[in-house]
């Protein structure tokens, strides 16, 4: 049997919310709910998820109470996580990209880089795991439109020696500024790869310059943005991780100077550290 509260309407038959916020506000002083979910994790085998979970659950439990959260909403809400799930793929991560323009990406990039080295930035929803590895020098172009650049840099450690044998997964969007994940006419390995540096650490590439463009506005985050009449543009950069054995990985982006929207990137992903000069 379901007990329903009957809720005064107000002008044009809009509920009266004082009404519903102070029912609300009853249940939780007498409702453990958060505690009981918290505690429900405390068995985990691993316990930073343990930990984690908690955290979660408890700031979860108090954006619920704080914003008064409806029904409509939250169903709303699963119905959003779903399309993302829908449209996700391996190319493209709808989950990653609101990461990114909610700054989450960008609040774990500065709470979990070590001091000492350079900015990290966030991966982006077109990373993908199945690059070529190609030589150290290698031309990207294969005869494309762009303004050719070489990308030429150096791994060190903390201490400024030299990295060996570090590994570089580079990739970028096309001249038109779509990825391959984007443009069925690309390659799936268009402007992307690995490099193995050499004893230097040193590593360089030939590609094209890349251009602004528009985070994917096809999915659930892109009518999300819409909805919030906020910028859907990135400024131009270079992806890169770089990885070593032994050492702390570092997932960043290099960004030409110059470039429009570096004051207003929508995935907050500009650091001051990660502006490069293009010399012509």
């Amino acid at each position: 049997m379901a007990c329903l509260y009957h809720v005064p309407e107000g002008p044009a038959g809009a509920p009266i919310q004082d009404v519903n916020m102070s029912v609300n506000q009853h249940h939780l002083s007498n409702f453990q709910v958060t505690q009981d979910a918290i505690k429900s994790f405390a068995n985990a085998t691993d316990p930073r998820m343990a930990e984690v979970m908690g955290l979660l659950v408890k700031h979860l439990h108090a954006f619920v109470a704080e914003s008064h959260l409806t029904k409509a909403e939250w169903l709303k809400g699963l119905a959003f996580l779903t399309a993302a799930a829908q449209i996700t793929t391996d190319e493209r991560n709808e989950f990653s990209l609101l990461s990114d323009i909610m700054g989450i990406s960008s609040m774990v990039d500065v709470v979990s880089q070590p001091p000492g080295g350079t900015p990290s930035s966030v991966l982006g929803p077109f990373h993908n795991l199945d690059s070529h590895v190609k030589p150290n020098g290698c031309d990207l172009t294969q005869g494309q439109a762009g303004e050719r650049v070489w990308l030429k840099g150096r791994v060190l450690d903390v201490h400024h020696q030299p990295i060996a044998n570090a590994q570089i997964d580079f990739w970028q969007n096309a001249d038109n500024g779509l990825y391959p994940a984007q443009d069925a006419e690309q390659d799936p390995q268009n402007l992307r790869c690995k490099i193995n540096c050499n004893a230097n650490g040193e590593f360089n590439l030939l590609t094209i310059r890349p251009h602004p463009y528009t985070v994917p506005t096809d999915g659930p985050v892109g009518a999300l943005l819409a909805a919030s009449n906020r910028n859907i543009w990135r400024p131009a950069h270079f992806h890169i991780i770089v990885s070593a054995p032994g050492y702390v990985g570092l997932v960043t982006e290099l960004f030409p100077a110059g470039s429009d929207y570096l004051d207003d990137d929508t995935v907050f992903g500009v650091r001051p550290g990660l502006i490069v000069d293009v010399q012509q």
